[in-house]
Parts: C-alpha cells; sequence; structure tokens
C-alpha cells in the first residue's frame, strides 16, 4: 500500500513540476514574443522618423512580408491569427501625428547630435550636453526648447505604443527602454549616449565590436561617444 501511495505521490509530483516547467517556458516564450513585437515597433516608427521609409508598418513589415512574431504564432497555434493589414499609422492616428513631428524635427536635433550638443539617455530621451557650437545663452536656449518639446513628443509617443500592446501588459517604461536600445544600435560614430544599466542589454553592447573598443570606457549608465 505504501509502495502504491509513494507511486502515485511520485506520479502527481513529476506531472506538477513539468506542467511548471512548461508554464515557465509557455511564459517566458511569451514575454520574448511580446518584445520582439514591440522591437518591431520601434524599428518601423525609426525609420519613418529618420527618413528612410514613408510608412510605419504594423509590425515592421514595409513590403506586407509575414513578421517574425507572425510566423512564431503560427507554429504554436495550430489556427493562426489574422494578419494585420493595417499600418501603425491607421491603427493609432496618435502616432502618426507625433512621428510625424519628430520626423519634420530629426534633421535639427540630428544636428545637434553630430555637433556633441545633444546626446541620448538609456530610457528613451535627448539630453542637452554641453558644447562649444552653443556659444551663446540664446543658442543653448533654442536648443533646449527643441529638445523638450522632442521628448514631450517621445514621452506621448511612449504612452500611446504602451496602450496598443495594453494586452500584453507593456508598461511605458520597458517601451522607453526598447526605443533606446534601438536607437543606440542605429548610432553613428561620433555620437553621445548614455550606455544601458546593469543587464542584458548592457552585455550585449560590451560583447559587440563598439562596446570592445570603447575598453573601460564600457561600464553601465556612462556617458560614451560611439567609436
Amino acid at each position: 500500500m505504501r509502495v502504491l501511495f509513494a507511486g502515485a505521490l511520485t506520479g502527481v509530483m513529476i506531472v506538477t513540476i513539468g506542467c511548471v516547467i512548461r508554464t515557465q517556458h509557455t511564459i517566458d516564450a511569451h514575454i520574448r514574443v511580446d518584445i520582439r513585437h514591440i522591437q518591431e515597433q520601434a524599428d518601423a516608427v525609426l525609420d519613418y522618423i529618420e527618413g528612410r521609409t514613408e510608412s510605419i508598418p504594423l509590425d515592421g513589415d514595409a513590403a506586407g512580408d509575414v513578421s517574425w512574431r507572425q510566423r512564431f504564432l503560427e507554429v504554436i497555434h495550430p489556427v493562426p491569427e489574422a494578419r494585420a493589414s493595417e499600418s501603425l499609422q491607421e491603427t493609432s492616428p496618435e502616432v502618426n501625428r507625433l512621428a510625424q513631428r519628430m520626423r519634420e524635427r530629426h534633421p535639427e536635433l540630428q544636428a545637434l547630435k553630430n555637433d556633441g550638443c545633444a546626446g541620448e539617455d538609456n530610457r528613451g530621451y535627448a539630453a542637452l550636453r554641453d558644447c562649444g557650437a552653443l556659444d551663446t545663452q540664446e543658442a543653448r536656449q533654442a536648443a533646449q526648447e527643441l529638445i523638450d518639446a522632442e521628448n514631450e513628443d517621445r514621452q506621448a509617443l511612449y504612452e500611446e505604443i504602451a496602450r496598443l500592446n495594453a494586452e500584453r501588459n507593456v508598461p511605458r517604461s520597458q517601451v522607453e527602454r526598447i526605443f533606446a536600445q534601438r536607437r543606440l544600435e542605429r548610432a553613428s560614430s561620433g555620437e553621445i549616449f548614455q550606455l544601458p544599466p546593469s543587464g542584458q542589454a548592457f552585455d550585449r553592447f560590451r560583447n559587440s565590436a563598439r562596446g570592445q573598443r570603447l575598453g573601460d570606457q564600457c561600464v553601465p549608465n556612462a556617458w560614451v561617444r560611439i567609436p
């Protein structure tokens, strides 16, 4: 009787542990898909702001191709989700409005970055930096006003993208970090960036070619000039 009870208990424990492991794997996979989805949206928005594209595809599919996320979902779900044919511009006029303003402002902001007068922090916002080009109070004030307007639009954009992904429980802070990371990956040599805090994002950058070239300067949260 004891043997039977022990065997039954062991079986229950194995089933329970197996369920827990499978559930954890499912949760981890879901989180990765959610993050990937936001990354695709960030890339699509940044491509539009930087003038690389003339529209903002929903999942980063400029030509209607099946996205990585869609292919993944088709693997784990026997019945595939309906593909979204609309763009972020169509699903959210707010994204379109904000991205358009940031696109118009981009050349001026990029000029400040090229002069070392503006940098990108690790929360997804622009920051005024000390530089010789802003040699008058008026010039510095104009640059600060430009950056303030940019950051106001960025915050509204992050909030809107978090709202569009409400079913994924993605907070604005995570959207901010994803945009910051995507901007860092796109950085041109000479631009000033604040490196990510300790974690996976920082480890990926530290192990990259640029991170290796920075050497001892490559530390979490440090402001650096991208080599």
